[in-house]
């Protein structure tokens, strides 16, 4: 793993988790009510398309799919934080691989629903032959980087958080000394948002400390 990326892990993910409670204390002003606020827990499952290339030999497309699962906080009104944990697999040319790795994420609400989210973490790819005789594995370890578009369709009516559906487009980036690959990835969230307390939501006086 290259240095630098360990560094910055060991340092970014003590500040994201210091980073959460700080931003529930930030939410004294208070915010307009709507299903996208506070946490995030989602799960999610994909169809990839993994393209990998060695120093000797490039790859075709090859199929697979992918889990993943994120955490995070709203820190602002549009901005928010967050972690992806996430593992898949792919086979073709007579050849498997496996994928999966832990990222730091951030996105951005570019309109009402429709996010941009992007990362970078530690990621693993493995690739070995499907044939009996060829047991070598090959890959790369170190540093991933991803960015996605998603939108989450609430079929939930919670004046603030509910459950959600949200379709994702991924693509995620893995380089490597002796392998690199690159997948990309279609699939489905469900995400549960938990909102934010009354008394933080622009709200007439006579609702907002209701229970």
């Amino acid at each position: 793993m290259r240095r630098p990326l360990l560094i910055a892990a060991l340092v970014l993910a003590p500040l994201l988790g210091a980073a959460l409670p700080r931003a529930a204390a930030a939410a004294d002003l208070l915010e307009p009510p709507r299903p996208r606020q506070g946490y995030y827990f989602g799960l999610g499952y994909g169809f990839a398309l993994n393209k990998n290339w060695e120093k000797h030999e490039s790859w075709g497309v090859w199929p697979g799919t992918e889990i993943k699962f994120r955490i995070g906080q709203m820190v602002t009104r549009r901005f928010g934080l967050g972690l992806q944990i996430h593992s898949g697999g792919a086979s073709g040319d007579g050849q498997t691989s496996a994928f999966g790795g832990l990222l730091m994420e951030g996105q951005f609400e570019v309109v009402r629903n429709l996010a941009l989210y992007g990362g970078v973490g530690i990621d693993v790819i493995s690739l070995s032959s499907q044939h009996m005789e060829d047991k070598t594995t090959r890959g790369a370890v170190g540093s991933g980087y991803h960015l996605g578009v998603s939108y989450d369709w609430f079929f939930t009516h919670r004046l603030s958080g509910g459950w959600s559906l949200a379709p994702t487009v991924e693509v995620r980036y893995v380089p490597g000394d002796t392998a690199s690959g690159m997948i990309a990835i279609i699939g489905l969230q469900i995400q549960w948002w938990s909102g934010l307390p009354r008394n933080q939501l622009d709200l007439p006086p006579g609702e907002a400390f209701k229970k």
